[in-house]
């Protein structure tokens, strides 16, 4: 069927407002269609509001992985695939090609981008040659002379996981020490894991201010159209849980920029960064995908969904970059959806779901 568009969402764990978004789309469209779930966890919350649930391996596993996504593609004739989460996007961006010969559209940047995006340090190089504001990384050794506090945060990283403030140089030694433990047979071993260590962490200046998400709507052609900046008013486990959408001009502008430069972006863009007392907008994080905030400013009038179904049909979204509302504040709460033990089959461990 020509207007028939499947949707599948992988690592789709709990993001069910996300799941329905896409269905309220195909619907407000006037489109058959339906809307899966992947993840490698059978107790997955999204399973239960999919319109089917694919149990699939690991992220991690690299190309059993795309071949599973790859296989339902086929099966279930799926037009766009959309990631969630950042430790399949290398993978699935180097298999883009794959996906398109399954007749999917892979709604994921190059891997190029993916590579800047995924590497802290990457990321800071990007920034620094491009002209935009971000703390600076220091090595260890520059590190320890100060000045405190600083931040250190893992090189490939995700969703604010291990990041620490450090207050003085003593905390600086342990974390570097912590971030190094592994069963350590012997000094030149723990030697060598305090060097890896060191190469796999980030440090950068601390940044005073307030934190800010921001998503960016590239589209399919990674033309920025628009950015709804949102105040961190609380995060829980890496993920905002209070926010309020904020019209900040300077913000707004920098953020369109950013993604401009970044040049091949597909889909929706999340950047972190903080808005500093003197008025500089630092970046820290470049996220080429869905953020787990997005709900806020969907419901703020930016139809992401609907926009990229669009555009995937070759129809052309009407975007209004400032038809969204300033102001509004989300206030997450704990929902929950039941199922019997069956539904799940909870002799089976699979690990944790996708965020």
């Amino acid at each position: 069927m020509a207007d028939e568009v499947n949707i599948l969402l992988t690592c789709v764990g709990r993001r069910v407002s996300l799941l329905e978004a896409f269905r309220k789309a195909l619907a407000d469209l006037g489109l058959q269609g339906r809307v899966y779930g992947a993840d490698h966890s059978r107790l997955a919350a999204a399973f239960q509001r999919a319109d089917g649930g694919f149990l699939v391996p690991a992220a991690t596993e690299g190309e059993p992985y795309v071949e599973a996504l790859e296989a339902i593609c086929r099966s279930q004739r799926i037009a766009l695939l959309v990631p969630l989460l950042d430790w399949e996007l290398e993978t699935l961006a180097a298999g883009r090609e794959r996906f398109e010969r399954a007749g999917t559209r892979a709604l994921i940047s190059s891997p190029r981008v993916v590579r800047i995006c995924r590497d802290k340090l990457q990321t800071f190089t990007f920034l620094k040659t491009h002209g935009f504001d971000t703390p600076e990384v220091l090595s260890y050794e520059n590190a320890l002379a100060g000045p405190f506090p600083l931040f250190m945060k893992p090189r490939y990283g995700s969703s604010a996981k291990d990041v620490h403030r450090i207050p003085d140089r003593d905390a600086l030694q342990f974390n570097q020490r912590a971030a190094a433990v592994h069963k350590i047979p012997d000094r030149d071993a723990l030697q060598f894991n305090q060097r890896a260590a060191a190469e796999e962490t980030v440090i950068q200046e601390f940044v005073d201010g307030q934190e800010h998400t921001v998503d960016v709507y590239a589209g399919l052609d990674g033309v920025p159209r628009v950015a709804v900046p949102r105040r961190r008013l609380k995060v829980r486990d890496g993920e905002v849980s209070k926010a309020v959408t904020v019209r900040h001009p300077e913000i707004i502008r920098r953020s369109m920029q950013l993604v401009e430069a970044l040049e091949e972006c597909v889909g929706v863009v999340t950047l972190q960064c903080f808005l500093a007392a003197d008025g500089r907008v630092r970046f820290i994080e470049i996220n080429p995908r869905f953020g787990g905030g997005v709900p806020l400013a969907m419901r703020a009038g930016t139809n992401f969904p609907r926009w990229l179904i669009e555009e995937h049909l070759g129809r052309r979204p009407d975007i209004d970059p400032d038809a969204w509302q300033d102001g509004l504040v989300m206030l997450r709460y704990d929902d929950a959806v039941f199922c019997t033990a069956e539904d799940v089959d909870l002799t089976s461990d699979d690990g944790e779901p996708g965020r």
